[in-house]
């Protein structure tokens, strides 16, 4: 037996590190015997691998967070502005997801989105949204135009109901349009549509 363990390390350590973690990772017995699990861990402990790194990955093509729960930390009148809140965690390291954003396109308006992230990372998230970004780390799609006022870049968009009475009927009628609010000289102005 030991002979067998002997050869079976020799055979092993011919393959690189990336082919042994593989291996324990997905501990395919169909593949390999069971006992090439301990000499291939015996082998990565000798390179410095983490064990415990390498079984938190878990197997190959199963994405280990994908059933971690998750928690809605924001609902937002558009995708566009739950993706670039998405892409803020994403840039501080915090994975994140976007649901229920299929209705705009059914509908053909946006009817809100949700922003998720896993429950483990909910404080992170909250102070990572709650910090004021900066236009300039957006990309330019998603960046606030300069005041036309001042010129400062501290600018916000707000969704304002518009009424307006051009029916022959004289009916009241609302809609929503955005518009850029300045918040260093309170300029407003609306958004292109």
């Amino acid at each position: 037996m030991l002979k067998d363990t002997k050869a079976l390390r020799q055979e092993l350590d011919q393959l690189s590190t990336d082919e042994l973690v593989s291996i324990l990772r997905n501990r395919d017995e169909d593949e390999w015997r069971p006992e090439v699990f301990d000499v291939v861990a015996l082998i990565l402990k000798d390179h410095g691998v983490s064990l415990e790194e390498v079984n938190a990955m878990g197997p190959e093509g199963f994405d280990v967070m994908e059933y971690e729960p998750t928690i809605a930390i924001g609902k937002f009148f558009s995708p566009t502005e739950a993706h670039a809140a998405r892409m803020a965690l994403e840039q501080a390291d915090i994975p994140a997801w976007v649901a229920e954003q299929a209705g705009g396109t059914i509908y053909g308006i946006a009817i809100g989105a949700r922003l998720q992230v896993r429950v483990k990372d909910v404080n992170k998230a909250c102070e990572t949204i709650a910090a004021p970004v900066s236009s300039d780390s957006l990309p330019a799609e998603l960046s606030e135009p300069p005041c036309p006022a001042c010129g400062s870049r501290n600018v916000t968009s707000e969704a304002w109901i518009d009424e307006y009475d051009d029916d022959p009927m004289h009916w009241r009628k609302t809609r929503r349009k955005w518009h850029h609010v300045c918040d260093d000289c309170n300029e407003a102005w609306p958004a292109r549509e």
